[in-house]
């Protein structure tokens, strides 16, 4: 059987945010002198060895700090693997008896996953849980009263006053990127960290449906779903929610390591019904097919193709028998939500001196926005985003320069003459990080941005979105001893990504609309 501990039946409609195998990580804490902070997010239960002692004391499995002399309390910060909305979390003080927490309380922050230890004191941190009383020895199951308004991607965890935590398990419906969905090219609709989960399931007895949905192959047997055998006529099955709607390309299913007991046949269900119930679900049939009952083999990544195009917002897996699957993938394309389409039909409506003016805010170069004004009608968000890219890479020099223009001098207070105010705004923004820089950097910038110019031709143009004054500095000085063909490739490069995240801007911003 698998060593994942399984989710209390309170969450197990929730994907656990913290999974170690999504890319969880333990960023910083403020003390970990007798276990390390890392223990925190191991993904089986918390062991007691009886006669173990390390130089520093009893070995524990948690995270425990030393004993307090000082006023305050510790924290701990955790980069989620997968960023959401939290629900709940399993505070999980597991022997520690009298070494344990009396309270916790956990903020959360939205922050790139680049973030060091010491950017963390000026991260924007908003309360998820107040001060909460838990109990030693104990798997604390504290559900929020409504969930988290608000995506997080970093819990911190405070402890007061001091002690330990066997593990830390934070519950919540993973919200992925919306870039995820809207790029090019075909993405996992079932993959736990673009928002798969599991509907519902028929058995689980050697292990949960959820591992299908993880990444990577699996390790063993006990690291994938397996049913207990039937003794009875039919098959077992699951039912994966997809993170988006989506038509599908291709599902692998894969029975790694399930040698003596892998199915010998699957059959897959297509239901477009976001609001479909747990009922229906386990009503055998009704649903279109979408592959026909296929032959599977013990140990190997099957590659099924779909027999029609379907819309498709969950999938029912069959497995013939029973037995065991180590991983699902579901490739395909998101469809538009209806907000994202209702944002595509105004754009598309435009007038064309209209939808030049809105697209010359992403990009400074008319040929840009008058190529992208007379593509519309946009099927749908990814065509947008790939005509976007395709006819900037047509762009010639005289353009591209064009562009360049359109923005301020990194460092300067007032709007390029060519800008309009939508772009004046983005840039505003995207330069915040040299707003409030020392003098001596600002004066460095200045110096260096006019020597740029004037060998060049063109404005140092960089995506300055998230980076400091320090930053955009050094990588001026890295590219001011570039040639001239060099250095407008790589603007150019720049430009893009701009024109990109100005783009993203936008249609967010329809969707809160």
């Amino acid at each position: 059987m698998s060593s994942r501990q399984k989710s209390p039946p309170e969450f197990a409609h929730l994907v656990n945010l913290a999974e170690d195998l999504t890319g969880t990580f333990v960023v910083a804490a403020t003390d970990d002198y007798f276990a390390e902070k890392e223990n925190l997010i191991r993904p089986d239960a918390p062991q007691w060895l009886e006669d173990k002692y390390t130089d520093k004391g009893k070995w524990m499995d948690g995270w425990e700090s030393q004993r307090r002399r000082t006023p305050g309390h510790d924290w701990c910060v955790i980069r989620l693997g997968t960023p959401g909305f939290v629900h709940g979390f399993v505070v999980d003080t597991t022997h520690f008896k009298g070494n344990a927490p009396t309270h916790v309380s956990v903020e959360g922050a939205e922050l790139p996953h680049t973030t060091t230890p010491a950017e963390l004191d000026g991260a924007a941190w908003f309360p998820i849980l107040e001060h909460t009383a838990v109990l030693p020895n104990t798997a604390n199951l504290v559900p929020l009263p409504s969930p988290s308004t608000r995506r997080a991607t970093h819990v911190r965890l405070h402890i007061f006053p001091d002690g330990g935590v066997a593990r830390l398990r934070v519950f919540g419906a993973v919200a992925a990127d919306e870039r995820t969905f809207w790029r090019g090219g075909v993405v996992d609709l079932a993959a736990i960290e673009n928002g798969g989960t599991i509907a519902t399931v028929s058995d689980e007895f050697f292990g949960p449906p959820s591992n299908l949905l993880l990444p990577g192959r699996g390790v063993n047997m006990g690291d994938g779903w397996e049913t207990k055998r039937r003794r009875t006529p039919g098959s077992d099955w699951c039912v994966i929610k997809l993170a988006r709607r989506g038509v599908i390309e291709r599902v692998e299913l894969d029975t790694a390591f399930f040698k003596g007991n892998a199915p010998q046949f699957t059959l897959i269900e297509a239901i477009d019904d976001d609001s479909v119930t747990r009922e229906r679900l386990h009503t055998p049939g009704g649903f279109p097919t979408l592959v026909g009952k296929t032959p599977l083999v013990q140990h190997r990544r099957h590659v099924l193709e779909p027999e029609r195009p379907l819309p498709v917002t969950h999938l029912r897996v069959h497995i013939f028998p029973h037995g065991g699957v180590n991983r699902l993938r579901v490739f395909g394309h998101a469809l538009d939500t209806p907000s994202e389409a209702k944002a595509l039909v105004s754009l598309n409506a435009l007038g064309a001196d209209a939808a030049v003016d809105v697209f010359r805010a992403f990009c400074g170069s008319t040929a840009w926005a008058q190529a992208l004004a007379a593509a519309r009608p946009f099927a749908d968000v990814r065509a947008l985003f790939a005509t976007a890219e395709a006819a900037f890479w047509r762009l010639d020099e005289a353009a591209l320069l064009e562009a360049f223009a359109a923005h301020p001098r990194i460092g300067a207070q007032q709007a390029a003459p060519s800008q309009n105010a939508q772009s004046a705004a983005w840039s505003h923004g995207e330069q915040a990080g040299a707003q409030g820089a020392a003098s001596s950097t600002t004066a460095q910038l200045a110096a260096l941005n006019q020597r740029y110019a004037e060998r060049f031709g063109f404005i140092y143009i960089v995506f300055a979105s998230g980076k400091s004054a320090e930053q955009m500095l050094a990588l001026l000085e890295e590219r001011v001893g570039n040639d001239r063909s060099t250095e407008l490739e790589g603007a150019a490069r720049e430009q893009l990504k701009i024109t990109r995240l100005r783009l993203e801007k936008w249609l967010r911003a329809q969707l809160a609309g």
